[in-house]
């Protein structure tokens, strides 16, 4: 081979450049990763993900294509702040006839006391005497 100091060198050198090869193997693998999924889906919840419900928010970004609804059943397509389906616009009551009026106000009070006679009642079954003998002194 050569002098003992050359080898030292060589020596030096050669750990040297496996350090480089190691380095760079690392900063390849960190920069793109290994699969170790099954799946190739994104495991980061952003916006490209699916979505079962309706997006809730104050105010949208855009305006979305609805259908609108008139009282006298025609329909028109519009530009509408919230993404909907349909909107059907509120009868106006003033314009109605007494009969209709009335007929209207009964079906809403049917639907009310419907509601109220759903809602369960509790029953209390609870006896104080029976339960007396623990906030009592003795």
């Amino acid at each position: 081979m050569g002098p003992p100091s050359q080898r030292v060198y060589l020596k030096s050198t050669y750990k040297y450049i496996q350090m480089i090869c190691l380095l760079r193997q690392h900063v390849v693998m960190g920069a793109a990763p290994a699969c170790r999924h099954l799946h190739l889906s994104s495991q980061i919840a952003d916006g490209n993900r699916a979505s079962l419900t309706r997006v809730r928010r104050q105010a949208y970004a855009r305006l979305y294509p609805v259908l609108l609804i008139k009282q006298d059943g025609s329909t028109i397509h519009i530009r509408y702040r919230e993404p909907r389906r349909m909107l059907e616009m509120p009868v106006d009551l003033d314009a109605l006839s007494p009969e209709e009026r009335r007929a209207r106000f009964r079906k809403r009070m049917a639907q009310l006391t419907e509601q109220k006679q759903q809602q369960p009642e509790l029953g209390d079954d609870f006896d104080v005497e029976r339960y007396k003998q623990f906030w009592t002194k003795k």
